[in-house]
């Protein structure tokens, strides 16, 4: 053996040998060895997990699997407006029944566009071109050219579309009154766009233009709060597929029902609640849910709402968010006095309209003096 060779295979047994050695000391690997978890599957407390098992919304699947029957014809389906407070299921139904529909007929095909993240009219119509397996160009478009490549697109397609958009009212009025009017009255050969339009509040058509509300012509669909009940069905479901056997009790399990029955009856509320409890259990090392973790826990329900909305902010408006809730002095001329007055309103606007702030009259000022309040719980901006 050369002592090239032996050099060579010296190094690579050294190189072995402390990788063995870290390996056996890696303190993930004595964790993972000596872990028991409170969880069976913890991604059945995730925002984006789908149930096996749809809990108390018979009827709005039935009158959703109705409306949009006509499609199974090759007829047109009225545009739906689907609406309800939050937590209530409108968004799970709604991908339920169109993915339903779709695995049964090869001739719908639907997408699905949260108007948080897309909120513009530009931004949703380059979504459902891309729908259509369009690539646009990298050099910019004007709005003009992406809906002539979107009409070129729908031409060719032999499927009949639905469009689903989500959290409608966060458009801004111009916005939403010109792109919806231009769906909705589109057609070729007999085929048209079918909307489901998906908001909180209901009114929200009344602030659109009226020749957009006509040609809309929307079927009304809502899903009230789930009562107590409903939401201890849709616990249970969670729990006994996420959780191990007696994870939490059957009177903690009504503690956590009522809770969120207060708070609009949102059933998001309840899974949260359970799933932070679930974690702070689990890494102090206990196995069962006590009432104390449940009450310390319910004040921080908000924070994947909040993360949700969060992600919506570019950076400028972030680091603003963030920096109100050092703020001594609330009043709109103090917070905003160093910031260039254009850029302050539009970050202001978009805040109170994701409902992350309010803007409310100052009694005590003088004039027309207003004070910001922060929507959420202030411990929770510590991320």
């Amino acid at each position: 053996m050369t002592e090239k060779i032996k050099k060579e295979f010296f190094i690579n047994y050294i190189i072995y040998y402390l990788n063995m050695v870290s390996k056996k000391n890696n303190i993930f690997k004595e964790y993972l060895n000596s872990e028991i978890s409170i969880f069976k599957d913890e991604s059945v407390f995730y925002p984006d997990y789908f149930p096996e098992n749809i809990v108390s919304r018979d009827k709005q699947i039935s009158d959703l699997q109705f409306f949009l029957k006509p499609l199974l014809s090759k007829k047109k389906a009225n545009n739906l407006l689907i609406f309800g407070p939050s937590g209530t299921g409108k968004t799970l139904i709604s991908k339920f029944v169109l993915n339903q529909l779709c695995e049964f007929s090869n001739n719908i095909k639907y997408i699905y566009i949260n108007t948080i993240q897309d909120n513009t009219r530009f931004a949703i119509i380059q979504k459902i071109v891309s729908f259509y397996k369009v690539i646009l160009p990298r050099r910019g478009l004007a709005i003009d050219e992406v809906w002539d490549r979107l009409v070129e697109s729908f031409k060719k397609s032999d499927f009949y579309p639905v469009i689903i958009l989500d959290e409608i009212d966060n458009l801004k009025k111009d916005d939403c009154s010109k792109l919806l009017y231009d769906l909705s009255r589109f057609s070729y050969n007999s085929k048209f766009f079918t909307l489901i339009l998906i908001t909180n509040n209901k009114f929200f058509i009344n602030y659109l233009d009226l020749r957009t509300q006509s040609s809309l012509f929307l079927t009304d669909l809502e899903f009230p709060k789930y009562t107590p009940s409903d939401l201890k069905n849709i616990l249970l479901e969670r729990i006994n597929f996420g959780l191990i056997e007696n994870a939490i009790s059957t009177d903690l399990i009504g503690f956590v029902t009522g809770f969120a029955a207060k708070n609009s009856g949102d059933a998001r509320i309840a899974i949260d609640l359970v799933y932070k409890a679930s974690k702070f259990s689990e890494k102090n090392g206990f196995l069962k849910i006590s009432k104390d973790i449940l009450i310390s826990c319910s004040s921080l329900v908000d924070s994947v709402k909040l993360l949700e909305k969060f992600k919506t902010l570019n950076d400028n408006e972030k680091r603003f968010f963030l920096s109100l809730k050092d703020q001594s002095d609330s009043s709109l001329a103090h917070i905003t006095e160093n910031i260039p007055s254009r850029s302050a309103r539009r970050y202001l606007e978009k805040l109170d309209k994701l409902n992350l702030i309010s803007l409310k009259d100052n009694k005590n000022g003088k004039g027309n003096s207003r004070i910001i309040i922060i929507n959420v719980n202030r411990d929770i901006l510590d991320f």
